[in-house]
């Protein structure tokens, strides 16, 4: 198989596995299907092994085989953290000019120097959390709490919230529910498309200065974990299957 596209039967974003089907004359296994469902729930490309999903449309996904191992963790590294360095850097050099000009000019930019030492400060401070996440204990808490705050956010006025946890075979399964009382299970279904994306979990005002559950993505990715959702009556229900830490070997 060099490539193929893969659909959600029900013709709306996948709520698991078993919602997905190929479309060709192969049978894919489950993992193939899982990496797409993926692709589905964050929208963007998922990559394991030798095949990548490209997501098509909110239903479907393209299936790529290539050569050749895709490791997560080194465009991770080269494309997040390197892009912060990089900004960090060039916020400095600002930083300095600002100081040196105003210095030239006898004027007082003490004002725009603080907002750029500002921005310094919130980079190092990413560069932390960036480090915290790949090396520190309680990711699994961690990645919960954000989808409790997502979905709090989301719904604007939540009535109840629920976790439960469960295992299943090599997984560990966090279950989070979350009630409405006042949205239509469209509105929660367009809702529950954007909890993988970075925090428009405000829309009215905007990306804040949280991303959300998009700062696991590539975590999830490297570690092959899932993340599902769905929509049960006025709930909006968010699944996190991750997998215990001997079983991560990629």
């Amino acid at each position: 198989m060099l490539s193929t596209v893969v659909h959600a039967r029900a013709g709306s974003p996948p709520r698991g596995v078993e919602d997905l089907s190929g479309d060709g004359e192969d049978d894919l296994d489950r993992e193939s299907l899982i990496l797409a469902g993926q692709a589905l729930t964050w929208q963007s490309a998922f990559s394991s092994g030798t095949l990548t999903a490209i997501p098509l449309s909110r239903t479907s996904a393209l299936l790529v085989r290539h050569d050749g191992d895709t490791g997560p963790e080194q465009w991770h590294d080269r494309f997040v953290l390197g892009l912060v360095h990089r900004m960090k850097g060039e916020l400095s050099i600002a930083t300095v000019t600002a100081r040196l000009l105003a210095q030239a000019a006898g004027g007082d930019s003490g004002d725009d120097a603080e907002l750029l030492a500002s921005a310094i400060d919130g980079f190092a401070g990413l560069l932390g959390d960036l480090d915290e996440t790949r090396t520190s204990e309680g990711l699994a808490e961690q990645m919960v709490r954000d989808v409790l705050d997502t979905h709090s956010a989301l719904l604007n006025g939540l009535v109840h919230q629920q976790l439960s946890v469960r295992q299943h075979e090599e997984f560990t399964i966090h279950t989070i529910r979350s009630a409405s009382s006042h949205l239509t299970r469209s509105e929660l279904e367009r809702l529950g498309r954007q909890v993988g994306l970075p925090w428009p979990a405000l829309p009215r005002n905007g990306v804040g200065r949280d991303l959300g559950m998009a700062r696991w993505r590539s975590l999830m990715q490297s570690q092959r974990h899932q993340m599902w959702c769905r929509v049960e009556k006025n709930v909006l229900v968010t699944e996190l299957w991750l997998r215990a830490p001997e079983d991560r070997s990629g």
